[in-house]
């Protein structure tokens, strides 16, 4: 995998990474990544508070200047200078900026101590809610969650003009914890005790073996 690839590669959490590649990506395009987050953000922390100087400065009047410096002289100026560091520190660009310039320094730290990849948490933070989100659509896929059945070894199950027993009763995983094994009920019984109709939305299967439904 040639550098430029690991390093673009690197960013992504894995699950997305091996959509391009069944590759593991090597920890030196984790350093190469880090470094450049991490000198590009504080480029951009550097450029952007020049700017914001530069116009907060314009927005005070000259006179409120002159007027400063002549009762402070250049520590009045250096005082707003403190200021507008404050300031700039509280924006929220800024504080994105920081984050991002010290994930890139934990992302090095993380691929020379351990040689392990480590995202970007923002995509990281993608694939974990993808992930639910899959979760959610497979439960949801499977129908609704089952409800345990009031049956009894004395139930009479009713579907499809044909009666039932329970044969046995067995615990499964969820979204499915309730599996009931059905088998059709001797002809010669002579005592029925109560007739459960099967709700036809139910999943049975009327085989002649023995019946599983959830």
């Amino acid at each position: 995998m040639n550098i430029v690839a690991s390093t673009l590669l690197s960013f992504l959490p894995k699950r997305y990474r091996d959509y391009f590649t069944p590759f593991e990506v090597p920890p030196s395009g984790a350093i190469l990544s880090g470094i450049l987050q991490s000198l590009f953000s504080l480029f951009l922390l550097i450029h952007n508070y020049n700017a914001f100087v530069r116009e907060r400065m314009a927005s005070i009047p000259e006179a409120v200047l002159d007027k400063a410096g002549e009762k402070g002289g250049e520590s009045a100026i250096m005082g707003l200078g403190s200021i507008f560091m404050l300031e700039y520190l509280i924006h929220i660009t800024t504080i994105l900026l920081v984050f991002f310039m010290l994930e890139g320094i934990v992302r090095i730290i993380a691929a020379v101590a351990s040689s392990e990849v480590v995202p970007t948490l923002p995509l990281k933070l993608a694939a974990v809610a993808h992930s639910h989100f899959e979760i959610q659509q497979k439960e949801r896929s499977m129908g609704e969650r089952c409800r345990p059945k009031p049956w009894t070894q004395l139930t009479t199950i009713s579907h499809g003009g044909a009666l039932f027993e329970l044969a046995s009763e067995q615990k499964a995983t969820a979204p499915r914890p309730f599996i009931y094994v059905l088998r059709r009920k001797p002809t010669t019984a002579a005592v029925i005790r109560g007739i459960y109709p099967y709700d036809p939305d139910e999943v049975l299967q009327t085989t002649g073996s023995p019946s599983k439904t959830t």
